[in-house]
């Protein structure tokens, strides 16, 4: 089974197609999210506080804050599996991409995202039905 419109592109060499979106995706959208907020807990507990604290808004994030969302790219052991397990659900690849890649400074996280905002709606194809990232 596939897509009415294929969204395909190369991410660290390899041609992939974005898989298509099951009816429960949120599941998945949220597995991905907890394992953020593992590592947060676990690393950046200060900020951990603060994300799942429903009552704070944009305002009460400091710099340093906002450096630490990010600080979950330095841990290369994390965002290999992170970044694995996104790329399992929302692309096919066209071969498997090897672990030593996976935990490289160079790895393309931008096509990753993209693929992911296709596999869950938040970007939308063309109107010529096929994308191309």
């Amino acid at each position: 089974m596939g897509r009415i419109t294929k969204v395909t592109g190369e991410f660290m060499g390899v041609r992939f197609e974005v898989k298509p979106t099951p009816i429960r995706f949120d599941k998945v959208v949220e597995e991905r999210r907890q394992m953020l907020l593992d590592w947060y807990k676990e690393n950046q507990q200060k900020l951990h506080k603060k994300v799942t604290n429903d009552d704070l808004n944009i305002d009460d994030y400091t710099m340093e804050d906002l450096e630490a969302l990010n600080a979950w790219r330095l841990d290369e052991e994390f965002r290999a599996k992170y970044c694995q397990y996104t790329a399992q659900h929302c692309m096919k690849l066209d071969k498997q991409i090897t672990d030593d890649t996976w935990k490289s400074d160079d790895l393309e996280l931008g096509t990753l995202e993209e693929a992911w905002d296709f596999f869950t709606n938040r970007r939308q194809v063309p109107s010529n039905g096929v994308g191309v990232l």
